[in-house]
């Protein structure tokens, strides 16, 4: 009898360590794909995987495919790593032909390095899909309709959607998306043409080239921020003194360049702690912009 508790326990133990492993590689993963990320303004690939996540959840995902879907909207970008600065700066529509044969072949970077760890195969085959569209126009294998992972169908369009609001038309640290004023009216000023644009694209490409569903779930879902956001000031604070639940008003970076807090993230105890470390070490003010 002792023997075998000892053996569940021995069991046990493994489970949590390898666990521990699967979510220790996944944190290491994401801040690799972070380096994308420098022409955003705000964290990217968190954006995409929270409203993925929301996404998912109306559409009926459920445990292990919701956490795989989170997990591969995180790391949807880990292929670009590498890329130099030009290509990661330009619009798709910019790029010289050979700079789009480099840029279409993320997807199957990301998979190639995934794919080595079993634990990772489905989240490496959704990754490799999230450029695909329903009538065959996207890539890498111009898969249709049924042979697209209903994940990387959710990604694709959140990911349309983040770019067009959220990255930089020059290459300077600040875009117009950022807070600069003591309410969000000037957000919402500085990114309605944008946002009326997207949305017109993704609501006429619907049943086409994305999920009718999954584009209609979006603008809803963005739609709503937006209203609220209207109704929302944002204050200057001490670290010390914001609370969970107020979201980050602006982007916050260290002396080496790290993004350590992205304009509208959601404030929890845990990353209220991580913020007054870098505070104390003297990477964040003192004072930083919240949303209330």
């Amino acid at each position: 009898m002792d023997e075998l508790k000892e053996s569940e326990e021995l069991i046990e133990n493994l489970t949590n360590q390898l666990v521990e492993q699967f979510l220790t590689n996944i944190e290491i993963l994401e801040k690799l794909t972070v380096l994308t990320e420098k022409f955003f303004d705000g964290n990217h690939s968190k954006f995409v995987s929270e409203k993925s996540v929301i996404i998912g959840n109306e559409l009926g995902f459920k445990d292990e495919s919701l956490t795989e879907l989170k997990i591969s909207a995180a790391l949807h970008d880990l292929g670009k790593i590498g890329f130099n600065d030009t290509l990661l700066f330009k619009n798709v529509a910019e790029m010289e032909p050979n700079e789009l044969k480099t840029y279409h072949k993320h997807p199957e970077i990301a998979y190639n390095v995934l794919k080595i760890n079993p634990h990772f195969s489905e989240i490496a085959k959704i990754i490799l899909q999230h450029h695909e569209k329903l009538d065959g126009t996207g890539f890498p294998f111009h898969l249709t309709s049924e042979k697209i992972h209903p994940a990387a169908k959710i990604i694709n369009v959140v990911d349309i959607y983040h770019i067009a609001i959220f990255k930089r038309r020059t290459s300077g640290k600040k875009n117009i998306t950022t807070l600069q004023s003591i309410n969000t009216a000037s957000f919402l000023e500085g990114t309605k043409e944008r946002f009326n644009n997207v949305m017109n694209y993704l609501y006429n490409k619907r049943g086409v080239q994305f999920e009718k569903k999954i584009v209609e779930l979006l603008i809803e879902i963005e739609t709503e921020e937006r209203r609220k956001m209207g109704a929302q000031s944002v204050v200057r604070l001490p670290v010390n003194q914001i609370e969970a639940g107020m979201r980050v008003g602006d982007d916050y970076y260290t002396s080496y360049g790290m993004l350590i807090a992205s304009r509208g993230e959601m404030l929890t105890n845990e990353n209220i702690r991580a913020l007054l470390r870098f505070a104390e070490n003297g990477e964040l003010p003192m004072k930083i912009l919240v949303i209330t």
